[in-house]
C-alpha cells in the first residue's frame, strides 16, 4: 500500500497480511535446470575464527538520530503483520539469510554465500521436478546474550512458521517439505517442486531468524513474548519501548560486520499526526520519514536540510479489494455478498472509475494508472488499459438486475444474483489512516463516481494494524469484516509468484493463510499459478500472462494506480536508501551521521 506490502503471511497477515504493505509514515519466487540468477551478488568474507565481534572504541559523542514513524508497530515479526513500521523495527533488530537492495539484487546477511547451481548450493532432480537448497551460514553471528546464531535457529523458526495451531503463511511454504540441519552452520531445504524464489525464502522483508533459546515455542510464532522482546542479532538492540511515544535502539557491541553500525542511538518517534513529522523534518526534529505522500514530498524536496530519496523501481498499486464473501463471512460458496460476488458488479466498479482524474488532480507526482500486477519487468502482459465508462456501468448494472425503481438514486435488486429483492446497492467503503489526506480524497471521489452509476457508498477509515491483523486479533479482512476497502501494495524483487498466490489463489483464502481476503477462487488460475514453479523463462512468462486474463476479466481485485516509493531524511544522515523492495532501514547499519 504505499504503505502497506502480505504476504501470506499466514497470515498474519497479520497485517497483513505479505508486502505491503504496511503501516508507512505517511499516507503486504519455478525447464532448464538453473535458478533465477540475481543481477549482482554481493558476498561478504567470513572470519576464520567463531568469536563474537570486540566492541570497537566508543566515540568522544554519541551519535543518535529520530525516524518519524505514524504508529506503534504491532510488533517486530513482519511475517505475521504486513505494516511497515514492523518491517522498520524488525530490521533494525533481526537477520534474515539474504536480502535484496532497491535494484533487485539479493546479498547474503546470516549467509556465508548465496545458494546456487554453479557453487553445488542448489540440486535439481529433473525427474521428480524437486529441488534441495543447501545454505552455509557464518559462524561469526551471535545473539546479544552471545549465543551463536546457527542452524538450529533457522530450523526452530521454521517450526514454528509451519506449526498447524500457531503458524502462519510465508513465501514458500507450500513448496517445501523439511529443513534439514546438516550441522551448526549447515542445513538444506527440501523442496517438492522448484522453487524459483528460493534466495529470499528465509530473509527479505518479511522472514527474520529467530532464536532458539529464547523464544517460547509453546506461545506459538503469531503471538509469542519475543515478538514485542526480541533478543537482538541485527546491529540495533531495543533499548526502550514507551507505547504511544517512542522506541529506543542501541547499537548492537558485538554485530558481525565490523565497525558496524556507526550510528549510536536511534529514537524511533510515534507522530500519528503526517503534518507533524513534516514539521519535524523540516526543523530538524526527525532525521528521516518513509512512505511519503505526494503533499510531504512537495513540503520537503526544497528544504535546505532535507533530502527526499526516490526508490530506482515502482512496486506499490492501489486497489479496491471486494469482499465475495457477505460481510462477517469466509465462504463465498455458502455465504455470497449480496452485490460484490457477482462480477458485473465489479467490472461496473472498475469502468465508473476516472482513474486518470484521480492521478493527475489527487495523487499526482509520478503515479500513473496501473490495471494488472504483471506490469513490471522482467514479466510484462499487454493487457488493455479498461475504457472510462459510465454509461456501460450502468448498463451492466441493469444486465445485472440492479435498477433503481424508487427513484431514489440508490439501485435496488430486481432479479438480481445473490440479493433478496428490493436489497439496496449499499455498503461499507473503507480505507486506511496511514496513507494520509490523498488517499481519503480519492476515497470520496471513487464514491461519488460511483454514486452517480447507483451505488450507496458509506466511507469509513481504520487503522492499518486493525485492518491488516491477523484472524485471533481480531482482524477486520481476515474475519471477512468488510464489504469494499482499498490499499496498495506489490511484490518486492523481481519475481511476482509469491505475491500472486498470497492474493488470488485459492488456498490462500483460508484466514491467516494469505491476503486473498476478498475470498476469489478460480481453478484455471490456480493451475497456470503452480505451472510458474519453474526455471523455463518462457514458459513462465507465458502462463504469467495466461493468468493476468483471468485476473482482468474475474477482477478478484480492482488495481488503479501505482505511486513512486519516497523516503526523506537529513542532511546530517549519509546512507540512507529508498526501496520498493524492502524497508527504509534494510541498510540501517551502514548509515552515518555526517561530520
Amino acid at each position: 500500500m504505499l504503505i502497506k506490502s502480505l504476504k501470506m503471511l499466514t497470515l498474519v497477515v497479520v497485517c497483513i497480511l505479505l508486502i505491503a504493505s504496511l503501516v508507512r509514515c505517511a499516507p503486504s519466487d519455478k525447464g532448464e535446470a538453473t535458478p533465477v540468477e540475481p543481477t549482482e551478488v554481493v558476498e561478504k568474507e567470513t572470519p576464520e575464527e567463531a568469536t563474537p565481534v570486540e566492541p570497537t572504541e566508543e566515540a568522544k559523542e554519541e551519535t543518535s538520530i529520530v525516524i518519524a514513524i505514524s504508529a506503534d508497530p504491532a510488533g517486530f515479526n513482519a511475517a505475521t503483520n504486513d505494516m511497515g513500521n514492523v518491517k522498520m523495527v524488525m530490521e533494525m533488530s533481526l537477520l534474515g539469510m539474504a536480502e535484496i537492495d532497491p535494484y533487485g539484487n539479493v546479498f547474503p546477511e546470516l549467509a556465508a554465500e548465496l545458494p546456487t547451481l554453479e557453487n553445488g548450493g542448489v540440486v535439481i532432480d529433473e525427474d521428480a521436478g524437486t529441488m534441495d537448497v543447501t545454505w552455509k551460514m557464518r559462524d561469526d553471528v551471535f545473539w546479544a546474550d552471545g549465543e551463536p546464531v546457527t542452524a538450529d535457529d533457522v530450523a526452530f523458526t521454521w517450526e514454528a512458521i509451519t506449526d498447524p495451531e500457531g503458524g502462519v503463511w510465508v513465501q514458500g511454504v507450500d513448496y517445501t517439505d523439511s529443513v534439514e540441519k546438516v550441522d551448526d552452520y549447515t542445513f538444506v531445504v527440501h523442496y517438492n517442486s522448484i522453487y524459483p524464489n528460493y534466495l529470499t525464502q528465509f530473509g527479505g522483508e518479511d522472514v527474520a531468524i529467530w532464536p532458539e533459546h529464547y523464544c517460547d515455542a509453546g506461545q506459538s510464532f503469531v503471538s509469542w513474548d519475543c515478538n514485542r522482546e526480541p533478543l537482538s542479532n541485527g546491529p540495533y538492540i531495543l533499548e526502550e519501548w514507551d507505547a504511544g511515544d517512542h522506541l529506543t535502539f542501541i547499537r548492537n557491541p558485538t554485530y558481525f560486520e565490523e565497525g558496524k553500525p556507526y550510528i549510536d542511538r536511534i529514537v524511533a518517534r510515534i507522530v500519528p499526526e503526517q503534518a507533524v513529522r513534516t514539521t519535524m523534518m523540516i526543523k530538524g526534529d526527525a532525521d528521516a520519514c518513509f512512505y511519503l505522500t505526494v503533499e510531504m514530498m512537495d513540503e520537503l524536496k526544497d528544504k535546505p536540510n532535507t533530502v527526499v530519496s526516490f526508490s530506482p523501481t515502482s512496486r506499490w498499486v492501489m486497489r479496491l479489494i471486494p469482499n465475495l464473501a457477505a460481510k462477517g463471512s469466509v465462504d463465498p460458496k455458502a455465504d455470497p455478498h449480496p452485490i460484490l460476488s457477482d462480477v458485473r458488479v465489479r467490472q461496473a466498479i472498475r469502468m465508473a472509475i476516472d482513474v486518470d482524474t484521480i492521478t493527475e488532480k489527487i495523487i499526482r507526482g509520478d503515479a500513473k494508472p496501473v490495471w494488472t500486477e504483471l506490469f513490471r519487468p522482467p514479466y510484462i502482459c499487454d493487457i488493455p488499459k479498461p475504457e472510462y465508462d459510465p454509461e456501460g456501468a450502468a448498463t451492466l448494472l441493469e444486465d445485472a438486475g440492479w435498477t433503481d425503481e424508487d427513484g431514489d438514486g440508490v439501485r435496488e435488486c430486481h432479479g438480481c444474483l445473490n440479493a433478496e429483492e428490493d436489497y439496496p446497492m449499499s455498503m461499507e467503503f473503507m480505507i486506511y489512516a496511514e496513507y494520509g489526506e490523498a488517499l481519503e480524497l480519492a476515497q470520496q471521489l471513487i464514491a461519488e463516481m460511483l454514486g452517480k452509476i447507483g451505488f450507496d457508498l458509506q466511507l469509513t477509515m481504520e487503522e492499518g494494524g486493525i485492518m491488516w491483523a491477523d484472524y485471533e486479533s481480531g482482524g477486520i479482512e481476515q474475519r471477512g469484516n468488510f464489504d469494499l476497502d482499498m490499499w496498495d501494495d506489490g511484490y518486492p524483487g523481481i519475481d511476482p509468484t509469491d505475491h500472486l498466490w498470497s492474493y488470488y489463489h485459492s488456498e490462500a483464502g483460508k484466514p491467516d493463510y494469505g491476503y486473498n481476503v476478498g475470498r476469489w477462487s478460480n481453478e484455471d488460475f490456480d493451475a497456470l499459478l503452480d505451472g510458474v514453479y519453474t526455471l523455463d523463462e518462457e514458459h513462465r512468462q507465458e502462463l504469467f500472462c495466461q493468468m493476468a486474463e483471468i485476473l482482468d476479466e474475474e477482477l478478484p481485485q480492482i488495481l488503479l494506480w501505482s505511486a513512486v516509493d519516497a523516503a526523506a531524511y537529513s542532511t546530517r544522515v549519509e546512507g540512507v536508501k529508498a526501496t520498493a523492495n524492502d524497508i527504509l532501514t534494510w541498510n540501517v547499519a551502514d548509515w552515518k551521521v555526517a561530520k
